[in-house]
C-alpha cells in the first residue's frame, strides 16, 4: 500500500458566485437552499448560527409548520452535506449550526484581513464581481450582501487614498471620473478626483468638479458639500501641493501600560465587554469615574492596551485636562485628532462642528479606540465622538458625564486592603512586606486604598531601603502631616485633590471642606445643611457627586440618599477647615442638631424607668421642626443609621472640650443603642466624656456619665469595684440634691448587691424608694417600688413583694408598655418563685405582649428567658428549653453576661426534665467555663446544681467543673 498523501485544501470564494474547491478540483453545490444556507454560515464562519435566523434566510415569511420546521431544516443540511462530500465544513451546535473552517480558505476573510492591513490593493483583487451573485435570496442580498458593498466601497477609496499619497495623481483621474458616476452621491470619491485634477495641475477642473459636486448634492439632496470636501476645496484655493489627506496609517499612541498593576480584573471584564459588544449600533462609550488618585488613568490604559487588536485601525490618546483650571478646547483637540489621522493642517476647518463632521468622516468605518483621559464634563468630549460602531471611546474623568447620550458609567473605587497591600509588596518587595506586617498593612490603611499614595510610598520606601516601614506608618498615623508625608517627587496626592477642589463652585467647595469637620463618615444631606447653612444642600451634594469627591452609597433604612467622603479626601477637607473662619460655628450647629435628632429619636421611642434623666436638648437653629419630625418618624431606625456619626460626634465634641455636648450626645446614644454598641466601646466613651467634664468642672454632669459607664458594666458581670463607684454616684447625686439620680442609682446599686449576694440590698432598696417619693418623678418613684418588690420576691418575702409590685403596677400603666412591662415582669418571677405558677403564666403572658409592641432587645432576652422558666415550672419542658435558647441567642448578641448565665441554667434544667443529661452538660461546661466569674451568685448557683445533676448521670471524667 502507500501512503495516502495530504488531504486537499477547501477554498469558498464568496466575492462573485459562491464556489467551493476541494483542492484544484471544483465541488458542485446545488441551486437554491443549499446555495443560501452555506452563503449564511460562511459569511459567520465560525460563529454558530441559530436555527431561526437560517430558518428567516431560507424561508423568509414561508416558513414551514412550526411543527415541521425543524426536521425540514435538518433535510435542507443533509442535502448541503452530501453536496460537500469530502469538502464538508457544516457542524451542528446547540439549537445552531456553524461552518467551522479556517479563515483564510474564505476569500471574504481574506479580503478583510489585507484591507485590516492596508493592503488594499490586494484585497480588492479578491473580488470577482457581485457577491454571491448566484444565490437567490432577497433577504441575503439586503441584508449581507449591501453591507459588502459598502465595505468593498470603503476599501476602494482607501487604495485611491494611498495611490494619491504615492504621487499617481494623474493616473487616477479616469477611473475615479468612472466612479463618480457610477457613485454620484459618494462624496469621497468626488474629493479625490478634485485632488487628483489639482495633482495632475489641472486646477480649473478640479474647481469644476467641486462645483459639479455642489450643485449635484443641491440639486439631489438639498444639501451643502461636507466638511471633507471643503477642506479639498480649500486645499485647492490656497495652491498647497500636498494632498488634504495622507494615506491612514494605524496609530498607537497609548502610554506605556504601569507594571505594577493590581486589582480591578472585573472593571477592565466590564469596560472590554461595553466597548467590544458585537450587538452595537452606535458608538459605544464607556466612562472610568472616581476621585482623584483613584487609579482611573491607568485603568484606561490598562483596558486600551489589552484591546489593541481588537481596533486594527489605530488607538489614539489625547489628555484633555479636565482636572485642571483651564480644561483643553474641543476645538484645539480636534485639530490635534485630524492632524494624527492625516488631515492636511492648511485643510484644517475654522469652526468646531466642522472640525468634528471632519473627524467623524475621517474615522468613519474603521475600528479606532479613541482614549481621552481626564475629561471635564460631557459638553468637552460630545464633539469629540466618533459616528460609526466601528470605533470605540474609552473616556477618564473625576467627573460623572451623565448629560453624555449613551455613556457607560464604571465607578473606580479605592483599593481593598488586600490589594493594597499586594501593590505595596509589588513595589518594594515581598520579604520586606512580610517582615513588618502589621506597619505595611497599617500603611495600606492610612492611604485609603489609592493606587497613588500607596505608589508614593512605595517609590519612597524603596528609596530607602534600611527604612523601618513602621517609622513610616507612625509619620502617616498623624493626619495633619499624611498629605505631607504622600509625596514623592512629582507625585504628589494632595496636587490631585487641589485641582479637583479648586473647579467646584462657591457652595459646593463651602460643603466639601465643612464635611471635613466630621472626617471620613457616611452622612445624609441634613448634616450637610447642618453644616454649611444653605437652605437646599441638594445641589451642592449633587456637584461634589458628580466631581466625585463625594460617593453616594444608597438609602438608608428611613429612606434617606447617604454620602461617603473617602479617607484621603476627608483629611484634606480637615485642612482646608482650618482656614474657614466659620467652622467652629458650623461644627456646633452641627452637634447641636445631631443632638436635637436624637432626641427626637428617643422620645418617640418605649420608656425606661431605670435611666438617669435626660440633659435638656436645644432645638436645632438649622432643621425645622418638621425636618427633625420626618427624619426621626421611625426612632430606631434613625438610631441604628446614625451609630457610628453618633459615636464620632461624641469624640469630636470630646476633643473640642465641649463636654456638656458631648455628655448629651453619650446619653441619648448609649440609652437605646447600648446593645448595638461593643461594652468596652461604651466605658470608653464614657471614660472620654467624663474626663473633659472634670477638667471643665462639671461635676455633676461628670458623674451622671460615670453612672452610666458603670452601669452598662455591671450587665456583664459584677465586680466590687464597680458596685463601690455606684455608690460614689449615689452620693454624688444626694450632695446635689439630684434626687431622681440619686434615686435611680440606689436602685441599680440595691440590684446588683442582691444579685451579688449583698445583704445589705433590701436596705439600699429602700433607701432608693424614699429617695424616688421624695424627687416627685413617678418614673423614678415606680422604678425604686419595682425593685424593692423584685428584692423582696427573691428573699422569700413574697406577700411584702407583691404588695409592692401592684404599687409599681398601678403607676407603671400611665408611664408606657416598657415600666408596665417590667412590673409584670416582676410579678411573675415573684409568683413563679412562691409556688403560684397560673399567677406566673398570666403576668409573663402580659409582660411578653407588651414587649413585642416595642424595640428593645435587653428587655426580649429577659422576658423571653422568664417564659422559659414558667413553662418549666408548669411542665412543658420543650417549650421552656426552645424559649430559653432563644432568650439565650438575645444576650450572647448583647453581650448580657449574666442574661447568657440565667438562659444557660434554664436550658439545663429543661434538659434534665427532658432525660437528656448530655444536653445540659454540652451547655453547662461552656458556661461554666466562660462566665464562671460574672458576679451574679443567684445564677451561677443555678448553674452549679444543674450542672451536679447532670454529672451524676453521666459521669465526668476527673470530674465535674466547680464554682469557687
Amino acid at each position: 500500500m502507500t501512503a495516502a498523501g495530504p488531504r486537499p485544501a477547501v477554498r469558498f470564494t464568496l466575492l462573485g458566485p459562491l464556489e467551493v474547491w476541494h483542492g484544484d478540483v471544483p465541488v458542485p453545490i446545488p441551486a437554491g437552499r443549499a446555495r443560501v444556507l452555506l452563503a449564511t454560515l460562511l459569511l459567520r464562519a465560525n460563529q454558530p448560527v441559530p436555527v431561526d435566523a437560517l430558518v428567516e434566510r431560507l424561508w423568509g415569511d414561508a416558513a414551514p409548520n412550526p411543527d415541521r420546521v425543524k426536521a425540514t431544516l435538518q433535510m435542507a443540511v443533509r442535502r448541503l452535506r452530501q453536496a460537500l462530500g469530502d469538502a464538508n465544513v457544516v457542524r451542528t451546535a446547540t439549537n445552531a449550526y456553524v461552518a467551522e473552517v479556517d479563515p483564510e480558505s474564505v476569500d471574504l476573510h481574506r479580503f478583510r484581513r489585507l484591507a485590516a492591513g492596508g493592503r488594499h490593493a490586494e484585497a480588492l483583487a479578491l473580488w470577482r464581481g457581485e457577491p454571491l451573485s448566484d444565490v437567490e435570496s432577497d433577504a441575503l442580498h439586503r441584508e449581507d450582501v449591501e453591507p459588502l458593498r459598502d465595505e468593498w466601497l470603503a476599501v476602494l477609496e482607501r487604495r485611491v487614498e494611498a495611490d494619491l499619497a504615492a504621487g499617481r495623481a494623474a493616473g487616477l483621474v479616469p477611473e475615479l471620473r468612472a466612479l463618480t458616476r457610477a457613485y454620484p452621491l459618494r462624496e469621497r470619491f468626488w474629493g479625490q478626483l478634485v485632488l487628483a485634477l489639482h495633482g495632475s495641475d489641472r486646477q480649473g477642473e478640479a474647481l469644476a468638479a467641486f462645483r459639479e459636486v455642489r450643485e449635484l448634492l443641491a440639486e439631489e439632496l438639498g444639501v451643502d458639500p461636507s466638511e471633507y470636501l471643503r477642506a479639498v476645496h480649500r486645499t485647492v484655493l490656497a495652491g498647497d501641493a500636498r494632498p488634504a489627506l495622507t494615506p491612514w496609517t494605524a496609530l498607537c499612541q497609548l502610554p506605556p501600560d504601569t507594571a505594577d498593576f493590581i486589582g480591578r480584573d472585573d472593571l477592565c471584564a466590564r469596560a472590554s465587554a461595553l466597548l467590544t459588544d458585537r450587538s452595537r449600533t452606535a458608538v459605544p462609550v464607556v466612562a472610568i469615574t472616581g476621585a482623584p488618585g483613584t487609579g482611573k488613568s491607568t485603568l484606561t490604559v490598562r483596558v486600551a492596551h489589552a484591546l489593541r487588536d481588537r481596533f486594527p485601525d489605530g488607538q489614539l490618546f489625547v489628555r484633555l485636562d479636565g482636572a485642571g483650571a483651564a480644561p483643553r478646547d474641543p476645538a484645539e483637540v480636534l485639530a490635534e485628532l485630524l492632524t494624527a489621522v492625516g488631515l492636511n493642517p492648511a485643510a484644517m476647518p475654522d469652526r468646531l462642528e466642522a472640525r468634528a463632521a471632519a473627524f467623524r468622516s475621517r474615522v468613519a468605518d474603521r475600528a479606532v479606540l479613541l482614549v481621552l483621559d481626564d475629561a471635564a464634563r460631557f459638553d468637552q468630549v460630545r464633539h469629540l465622538l466618533p459616528g460609526t460602531a466601528t470605533s470605540a471611546v474609552l473616556i477618564s474623568s473625576r467627573h460623572l458625564l451623565g448629560g453624555l447620550p449613551g455613556v457607560h458609567s464604571l465607578r473606580v473605587p479605592p483599593l481593598t486592603a488586600s490589594a493594597g497591600l499586594a501593590l505595596l509588596s509589588r513595589v518594594i518587595g515581598d520579604g520586606r512586606v512580610e517582615a513588618e506586617a502589621g506597619a505595611a498593612a497599617s500603611i495600606a490603611e492610612a492611604c485609603g486604598g489609592l493606587p497613588l499614595a500607596l505608589r508614593i510610598v512605595g517609590a519612597r520606601l524603596a528609596a530607602r531601603p534600611s527604612l523601618p516601614l513602621a517609622k513610616l506608618a507612625d509619620r502617616l498615623a498623624d493626619e495633619r502631616r499624611r498629605l505631607d508625608e504622600l509625596a514623592a517627587g512629582d507625585l504628589e496626592v494632595r496636587a490631585g485633590l487641589e485641582l479637583s477642589y479648586e473647579a467646584l463652585p462657591p457652595d459646593a467647595a463651602l460643603a466639601f471642606r465643612r464635611l471635613g469637620l466630621i472626617g471620613a463618615s457616611d452622612v445624609a444631606s441634613w448634616a450637610v445643611k447642618a453644616l454649611t447653612g444653605l437652605a437646599d444642600p441638594e445641589q451642592p451634594i449633587e456637584r461634589l457627586v458628580e466631581a466625585n469627591l463625594l460617593e453616594e452609597v444608597g438609602r438608608d433604612a428611613t429612606g434617606e440618599p447617604r454620602y461617603r467622603l473617602h479617607d484621603i479626601l476627608a483629611v484634606y477637607a480637615a485642612e482646608l477647615v482650618e482656614q474657614d473662619d466659620g467652622g467652629t460655628r458650623a461644627l456646633r450647629a452641627y452637634l447641636d442638631a445631631l443632638t436635637a435628632l436624637a432626641d427626637a429619636a428617643c422620645h418617640r421611642l418605649a420608656a425606661t424607668v431605670d435611666e438617669l434623666p435626660l440633659i435638656p436638648a436645644e432645638p436645632s437653629t438649622v432643621l425645622t421642626a418638621a425636618e427633625v419630625d420626618r427624619l426621626t418618624e421611625d426612632g430606631v431606625k434613625w438610631l441604628l443609621v446614625e451609630q457610628v456619626p453618633l459615636e464620632r460626634a461624641i469624640e469630636v465634641a470630646c476633643r473640642r472640650g465641649w463636654g456638656a455636648v458631648a455628655a448629651g450626645l453619650y446619653q441619648r446614644t448609649v440609652r437605646y443603642l447600648d446593645v448595638y454598641i461593643p461594652l468596652d466601646r461604651v466605658a470608653e466613651l464614657a471614660e472620654r466624656v467624663a474626663g473633659v467634664l472634670h477638667a471643665g468642672g462639671d461635676v455633676r454632669l461628670a458623674w451622671g456619665v460615670e453612672f452610666h459607664r458603670v452601669y452598662q458594666l455591671l450587665k456583664r458581670s459584677v465586680e466590687d469595684g464597680l458596685l463601690q463607684q455606684l455608690e460614689r454616684c449615689a452620693e454624688v447625686f444626694g450632695q446635689h440634691g439630684d434626687t431622681v439620680e440619686e434615686a435611680i442609682a440606689l436602685a441599680t446599686l440595691a440590684h446588683y448587691g442582691h444579685i451579688n449576694g449583698q445583704e445589705s440590698a433590701i436596705d439600699l432598696a429602700r433607701r432608693a424608694v424614699e429617695a424616688g417619693r421624695n424627687s416627685g418623678s413617678r418614673t423614678a418613684y415606680c422604678s425604686t417600688v419595682r425593685e424593692l418588690a423584685l428584692i423582696l420576691g427573691e428573699s422569700g418575702r413574697h406577700r411584702e413583694s407583691l404588695a409592692c409590685f401592684e404599687e409599681a403596677l398601678a403607676i407603671s400603666r400611665d408611664l408606657g408598655p416598657l415600666p408596665e412591662a417590667q412590673v409584670h415582669y416582676g410579678i411573675a418571677r415573684c409568683a413563679l418563685d412562691s409556688g403560684d405558677v397560673d399567677r406566673a403564666v398570666e403576668a409573663v403572658d402580659r409582660a411578653v405582649r407588651l414587649v413585642g409592641t416595642i424595640d428593645d432587645p435587653r428587655a426580649a432576652g429577659w422576658v423571653t428567658n422568664l417564659a422559659g422558666r414558667v413553662k418549666l415550672a408548669a411542665g412543658d419542658h420543650a417549650e421552656g428549653v426552645r424559649l430559653a435558647g432563644r432568650a439565650h441567642r438575645i444576650f450572647v448578641d448583647i453581650g448580657e453576661g449574666i442574661g447568657v448565665v440565667d438562659a444557660v441554667a434554664s436550658m439545663a434544667e429543661g434538659y434534665l426534665e427532658l432525660g437528656r443529661p448530655e444536653d445540659a452538660l454540652a451547655v453547662l461546661e461552656p458556661a461554666m467555663r466562660e462566665y464562671r466569674d460574672v458576679g451574679a451568685a443567684q445564677a451561677i448557683d443555678r448553674l452549679r446544681q444543674a450542672l451536679q445533676r447532670a454529672s451524676a448521670v453521666v459521669p465526668r471524667p476527673g470530674g465535674a467543673p466547680s464554682v469557687p
